[in-house]
C-alpha cells in the first residue's frame, strides 16, 4: 500500500514538473513565434505606433487602437499585426498538447504586456487603456 502511494506520489510530481516545463518552453515559443510572424517592416510601424500612443498591447494578445479617429493605414497595420497574430497563436495551439486558442491568446497577451515598454500603453484589468510605468 505504501508503495503505492510513493509511486502515485512520483508520478503526480512528475507530472507536475513536465507540465511546468512545457509551460516554459510554451510561453518561450509563443513570444519567438509573435516576433517571427511580423515583418521588421511591420515591426518598425507598430513600434512606431506604440511610440506614439495611437496603439496598445490587449490582454487578449492583440494589438488596439488607443486612439479616437484613427487613420486608414493605422487600422490596416492593426488587423495585419493581428492576422499574423491569430495564425502564429492558432499553430501554437495546434502543435501544442492540450493547449486552446483562448489559452494561447490570453499568455501572448500577459507575456507582451509583461514585455511592453515603459510609457507604452497596456490594456489593464478592466479593459482601460494605460500606459506602462
Amino acid at each position: 500500500m505504501k508503495k503505492t502511494r510513493i509511486a502515485r506520489a512520483k508520478t503526480a510530481e512528475d507530472t507536475s514538473r513536465r507540465n511546468f516545463i512545457s509551460m516554459v518552453l510554451f510561453g518561450a515559443a509563443l513570444l519567438l513565434a509573435a516576433a517571427l510572424y511580423v515583418t521588421p517592416a511591420l515591426a518598425d510601424s507598430l513600434d512606431a505606433a506604440k511610440a506614439r500612443g495611437d496603439v496598445g498591447e490587449k490582454r487578449n494578445g492583440y494589438v488596439g487602437i488607443v486612439i479616437s479617429g484613427p487613420s486608414g493605414d493605422l487600422v490596416r497595420l492593426v488587423d495585419d499585426v493581428n492576422l499574423r497574430r491569430r495564425d502564429a497563436y492558432r499553430a501554437l495551439a495546434q502543435k501544442t498538447q492540450g493547449a486552446t486558442l483562448a489559452a494561447v491568446e490570453q499568455m501572448a497577451g500577459a507575456k507582451l504586456i509583461q514585455n511592453a515598454a515603459s510609457g507604452t500603453y497596456v490594456e489593464d484589468g478592466s479593459g482601460n487603456w494605460v500606459r506602462k510605468p
